[in-house]
């Protein structure tokens, strides 16, 4: 995440936790947490870091309802759980870049990152999963046959959904029930709302500061389904609640949960 956007985004969570609707304490049961990248530790040379299973563990322990990975292609066309197209961010390694290494060294010089079918055996139907698809089908041949092979043993909607910022990348995807389908927009809300009422896609995930009452109406009036984040204070859980947000997205998990 840019700094200038974590920076935005924690100011939102301190300006919003001003509303009204934070006072009114929301149903635990009902709130639906996806941690953003798994309840994983920043920094270098972390026990826990994003989108790894030591992350994914974290939220199991907690009981947290669902987990955010992203997907990327390897050069022999095998889906892997990693964020950034290259490695340097996490394991100061920016010489590997995921599209152009194979699996197999890729494991032998990073063990730490998944591969898609051990995130899915080992959290499948325990943690729900938010595939984030940061490859296109169009130039990434393998990856809607990989995915459709992997995912065969889960229930679409029910046990996962799959997410992208380019709405064109979850078109691949049309052999899925529309709800499983979900358009993430960061500044671009009113357009990605435009191409997926358009797109006939199932939801919509955007920020908790961007995506406000109107554009809620209209997703709803629409039958949508409605993520928010990047949301970071127990304060702000109530109010999405409030607002009937159907999933809550955060990079601090643990802080809005109480038996952390």
């Amino acid at each position: 995440m840019p700094d200038w956007t974590y920076h935005l985004n924690n100011l939102a969570n301190q300006l919003w936790r001003l509303s009204p609707a934070c006072r009114i304490p929301a149903d635990p049961v009902q709130v639906k947490l996806v941690a953003h990248r798994g309840a994983y530790i920043a920094g270098n040379n972390s026990p826990a870091p994003e989108n790894t299973l030591a992350a994914f563990d974290r939220c199991l322990k907690h009981n947290i309802w669902g987990i955010e990975l992203d997907v990327r292609l390897t050069k022999d066309g095998e889906p892997v759980v990693h964020h950034d197209q290259a490695c340097g961010r996490l394991y100061q390694r920016p010489d590997i870049n995921i599209a152009s290494t194979s699996f197999a060294n890729l494991r032998r010089q990073l063990p730490q990152i998944p591969h898609l079918q051990e995130v899915i055996e080992r959290y499948g139907k325990h943690l729900h999963l938010m595939i984030e698809l940061k490859a296109s089908w169009r130039e990434n041949k393998p990856l809607q046959p990989q995915l459709t092979r992997l995912l065969d043993t889960l229930e679409p909607g029910e046990h996962y959904h799959l997410l992208s910022l380019e709405p064109d990348h979850l078109e691949g995807f049309r052999q899925l029930p529309p709800a499983t389908l979900v358009d993430v927009a960061l500044t671009n809300t009113k357009d990605i709302i435009r191409q997926n009422i358009s797109l006939g896609h199932g939801a919509v995930a955007g920020s908790f500061a961007l995506l406000n009452q109107a554009y809620i109406n209209q997703l709803k009036a629409a039958g949508k389904h409605i993520g928010t984040g990047q949301v970071n204070h127990p304060d702000i859980v109530n109010r999405e609640a409030y607002r009937g947000i159907d999933w809550v997205f955060s990079d601090q998990p643990l802080r809005l949960i109480t038996n952390s």
